[in-house]
């Protein structure tokens, strides 16, 4: 489906949106059918930005950990 826009693979799916080129909706638009629940344990302290110990931040370091807790 997404052969016709050019996204042939993963790579070329993560590209499109992260740099949010000409076929982005169509891109974001393939993760719809995939549902993730709310992190086990939440999010802690997410008021408070990541220098005063909070979780406000980019945290691309724990990307994974963060998804293993949402399946």
């Amino acid at each position: 489906a997404l052969g016709k826009f050019h996204i042939i693979c993963v790579k070329d799916l993560i590209h499109e949106i992260m740099i949010v080129g000409p076929h982005f909706k169509e891109a974001n638009n393939f993760f719809w059918p995939f549902k993730l629940k709310a992190p086990l344990g939440g999010l802690k302290k997410k008021r408070n930005h990541y220098v005063e110990g909070g979780d406000v931040c980019n945290r691309e370091n724990y990307i994974n950990e963060l998804i293993r807790r949402m399946n």
